[in-house]
């Protein structure tokens, strides 16, 4: 009882003490209004008027003071995510990849089209194909191939020399607060190696080794990959801008927060492509990803995990492929409202793991570091992603060096 009174006593008190605040703060008027009847404060009758208007004049200095912060406060900088990327090995390129994401979906009914165009070079191959000894450049035959897979009895061979382009046609939906539906349209191309003697020329005065590309002509296509007996051979461009296979991605929001924010993907790839011509694997694949985005400041940090069940290869009938998985990370900071700068590190497993007989680092996970930037219209309109790509930790079963450029027009709809 003793506790009680000494809570009511003290309510008293800060009341009476909000109301003389008050008080002293009106206008003369409303001071008159507020005058009470009777000296004794202390009367019940009257202690009412006063605690709705303490009551009111507390809730404006709280709501007054939030505003206050609120104004203050930063506003967190654009989020642009990921670089639009996969994997640019060509063998990679047949099979279900899902492009780099962050963990926001699209708002309701907006939209998103984007163009991106991965050029990359590549060198690599088995052994046999970049350490023997030559007094010329040299092309690769069949004859060549042939012997040199009986040199290596019951080995796999692979070897790829070539400049592969990759430009993608993506159109993004937010089709509710539940989900967002992407229609990717690949457009494969490959050439020879523009780039090869501005690679080798790096190579000499750095100090490192060719790995083989010394040996052969340059800016040509050789592509040999021989599985389970049966042999693939190319010595020019298996195709130029022909239509890979087609891509239906759904992707389901499970966190949205100012923290961070996460979602699911779930993708299908159709066997639209040529298997002849390289541009598919002549199957269907399905595949799910787990994308996320923490959030701090300018600062962003994105990841995801895949697996991908790859079908069948029509070129080799009795290869069975493995099962992909994923990794990736991508660090974003936001220097302004329209420009991000962006390093991005992926890896992908290769559906050669597994087969004992595949020679040199065909079945090893292949990884690669981009660095570059994004820059949107001060609107959000439209958005330039551009970037550098190389290979790391193992030169011989991915791309030597590449580049990226994409650029995407938005059709914003409505919030959550």
């Amino acid at each position: 009882m003793k506790d009680l009174e000494l809570s009511g006593a003290l309510l008293v008190r800060l009341v009476q003490f909000f109301y003389r605040i008050l008080y002293s703060a009106a206008p003369g008027r409303l001071r008159c209004a507020l005058c009470l009847r009777a000296r004794n404060e202390d009367s019940t009758v009257k202690r009412r008027p006063a605690l709705a208007l303490a009551g009111i004049l507390g809730l404006w200095v709280l709501l007054s003071g939030g505003a206050a912060l609120a104004a203050e406060a930063e506003p967190s900088p654009p989020e642009q995510g990921p670089f639009t990327e996969r994997n640019q090995f060509p063998f990679n390129l047949l099979f279900l990849a899902f492009p780099a994401r962050g963990g926001a979906v699209l708002a309701p009914h907006a939209k998103e089209l984007l163009v991106v165009t991965d050029y990359a070079n590549t060198f690599a191959g088995s052994d046999i194909f970049t350490s023997f000894t030559t007094d010329e450049r040299v092309r690769l035959t069949s004859t060549s191939v042939d012997t040199a897979q009986s040199m290596e009895p019951g080995e796999d061979l692979f070897f790829v020399d070539t400049e592969q382009d990759r430009t993608a046609l993506i159109y993004r939906w937010g089709t509710s607060r539940h989900i967002e539906v992407d229609v990717e349209i690949p457009f494969l191309s490959y050439r020879g190696g523009m780039f090869d003697p501005a690679i080798e020329w790096y190579h000499r005065n750095f100090g490192l080794a060719n790995g083989g590309r010394d040996l052969y002509v340059q800016d040509i296509v050789q592509m040999v990959l021989t599985l389970d007996h049966d042999e693939y051979f190319m010595d020019h461009s298996p195709s130029t801008f022909e239509i890979g296979d087609v891509s239906l991605i759904g992707r389901f929001p499970l966190a949205d927060a100012p923290r961070g924010a996460a979602a699911l993907s779930v993708g299908m790839k159709f066997p639209t492509g040529d298997p002849e011509s390289l541009g598919g694997s002549g199957s269907l694949d399905a595949g799910l990803e787990l994308e996320g985005t923490l959030r701090w400041g300018r600062q962003r940090l994105h990841g995801s995990a895949g697996w991908v069940h790859a079908g069948n290869w029509s070129l080799f009938p009795k290869f069975h492929p493995a099962d992909l998985w994923n990794l990736g990370a991508s660090y974003e900071f936001a220097w302004s409202p329209r420009l991000s700068w962006i390093g991005q590190l992926q890896t992908q497993s290769s559906v050669f793991r597994g087969s004992a007989d595949v020679s040199g680092a065909l079945a090893d996970f292949s990884t690669e570091i981009l660095v570059g930037a994004k820059w949107q219209g001060s609107a959000g309109r439209w958005c330039f992603q551009t970037a550098l790509l190389e290979n790391i930790f193992d030169q011989n079963n991915g791309v030597d060096v590449g580049m990226l450029a994409g650029f995407a027009v938005r059709f914003s709809g409505t919030g959550p």
